[in-house]
């Protein structure tokens, strides 16, 4: 008897051993500064691209305009629906709108007349925009530490530089010169 009280103890021993190491482990894979800026960035281009994204579609006089637009706002939904998922699991806090300049450059757009000015514009902004999001998502790739936070980031890389790469076509169409 004395022996498997012995092993129980030993057992016990490990195992609350065991559970502290995976504490330990998980803490470790917590996210960053660098990760929790990212995932609060992506989140709030989220929502500025989605409302940027309807407004092309309500404003926007040419066919690409509105169908970009609307391929905005699905995309940039989806993305987001995940992207709250992961801060949720992450215990992120994220803002319920756009940071201060992507509130003013939607201002600008709803203050602009629906026409080629408005398509105009839209397309300069989207195309500055997703430059800025390609290169913070980029740099969470690259210097980020949660390994859930950089999935995350390589996942929607792809779908901002097609977004990037289309407005880069539509470009010339509008008077617009790109500098990417």
């Amino acid at each position: 008897m004395g022996l498997c009280k012995r092993m129980f103890v030993l057992l016990a021993a490990l195992a609350v051993t065991m559970v502290g190491g995976a504490g330990a482990a998980t803490a470790a894979v917590q996210p960053s500064e660098q990760d929790n800026s990212w995932i609060v960035a992506a989140h709030q281009a989220n929502l500025a691209e989605i409302a940027t994204g309807k407004m092309a579609q309500d404003k926007g006089t040419s066919a690409v305009v509105k169908d970009l637009g609307e391929r905005f706002v699905t995309d940039h939904t989806k993305l987001d629906d995940s992207l709250k998922t992961l801060a949720g699991d992450l215990n992120v806090t994220l803002p319920n709108e756009p940071n201060a300049e992507q509130k003013a450059v939607a201002q600008k757009l709803s203050d602009t007349a629906a026409g080629a000015d408005f398509d105009k514009m839209w397309i300069q902004q989207q195309l500055a925009g997703h430059a800025k999001v390609m290169t913070a998502t980029q740099q969470e790739i690259d210097k980020g530490e949660a390994a859930q936070v950089k999935q995350a980031a390589e996942q929607a890389l792809p779908i901002i530089k097609a977004h990037h790469e289309a407005l880069m076509k539509a470009a010339p169409n509008f008077g617009v010169q790109p500098s990417q």
